[in-house]
């Protein structure tokens, strides 16, 4: 009888730490609705448009129907950038917002939008060309995203804009361990950093302001306290074998 209790209470207890072990379903799913319907919401969102700041480097590509002209004032040769990454052929802006464009000489491009900076670039280079337009993007746009994700690092995008669902695809997205209610972006502003929370199931994410990313942010995403159970179930477990194992060597060479 004593030994029938006992198996039972094994059993019970087996079960107990099954049911620990498991994870809440909540916190698999992203944007979550209680609703069932086909189309569960509509939302607009403006997308903030990114500014050219101290220290971004723009790949600028002057072209004109003179070429041999437009070659002069292209940051490139065609005969030596066989080889060479964009990011080398790019632009650093200044410390007070600036570019030391050739011939030209300083332009203040800070604050701008791409739009406003290559009508900017292009006037100034009216003086020298006509016909002239010129393509300009952004080369030095990186994410870090850390945490419960299965590959974690230092992502480089070459998209105007960026939204935080993408980062997390670029990382391989989250765990099964990944807490997405409780996601950490790290932003720097000027001279100050700020921490804001994130909750990745609440689907008024696509409102928030921390939907698009901006180059340097950094995402962390939080376990979930089953793992730490977990970890503690697999500490206690080895412990216990390890402890079974041992007295049976002893009482077996006794």
């Amino acid at each position: 009888m004593k030994k029938t209790l006992k198996q039972f209470g094994l059993i019970i207890f087996s079960i107990g730490l099954l049911f620990t072990s498991c994870v809440p379903q909540e916190k698999l799913k992203y944007v979550q609705d209680e609703t069932s319907a086909v189309v569960k919401g509509v939302y607009s969102h403006d997308r903030p448009e990114k500014k050219i700041k101290p220290f971004d480097n723009l790949y600028i590509n002057v072209l004109s129907l003179d070429e041999q002209t437009a070659r002069i004032f292209s940051n490139q040769n065609s005969s030596i950038t066989g080889g060479l990454s964009i990011d080398l052929l790019s632009y650093t802006v200044s410390e007070t917002g600036t570019i030391d464009f050739p011939f030209i000489g300083q332009i203040n491009l800070n604050n701008l939008t791409l739009l406003e900076a290559k009508a900017k670039v292009e006037k100034e280079l009216s003086q020298y060309l006509s016909n002239t337009a010129i393509t300009m993007k952004f080369v030095n746009s990186n994410i870090t995203v850390l945490g419960e994700v299965r590959n974690q690092g230092e992502f480089p995008y070459f998209k105007e804009q960026l939204n935080i669902f993408q980062a997390l695809g670029y990382a391989g997205g989250v765990t099964d361990y990944g807490d997405k209610s409780k996601v950490t972006l790290i932003r720097e502003y000027e001279n100050t950093i700020k921490y804001h929370n994130i909750d990745l199931t609440d689907k008024s994410i696509v409102e928030s302001s921390f939907y698009y990313l901006q180059p340097g942010d950094v995402l962390i995403v939080e376990p979930i306290k089953t793992k730490f159970r977990n970890l503690r179930t697999f500490t206690y477990a080895t412990v216990l074998a390890t402890t079974s194992t041992l007295i049976t060597v002893l009482y077996f060479f006794r």
